[in-house]
């Protein structure tokens, strides 16, 4: 059974298709991307925070234990 032969109208309906098709997965791409890089710098920042509390906690930690050797 042969294969049917498109027209040049239905070729460029076809390909028109296709293209709009990863233009919407592009754009679907680029977003999720956006939110990765804003969970990613949400992360940083929680990393930092806990960084500075626990030298904080560790600093306390450290001076109470050293006034307690002086005394």
């Amino acid at each position: 059974m042969p294969k049917k032969q498109l027209t040049q109208t239905q070729k460029m309906d076809l390909l028109c298709e296709k293209l709009d098709l990863v233009h919407q997965r592009v754009e679907d791409n680029a977003q999720q991307i956006k939110e990765l890089k804003e969970q990613v710098d949400m992360g940083r920042g929680g990393i930092k925070v806990i960084f500075i509390v626990g030298a904080l906690v560790a600093a306390a930690f450290t001076m109470f234990k050293f006034g307690k050797l002086i005394a």
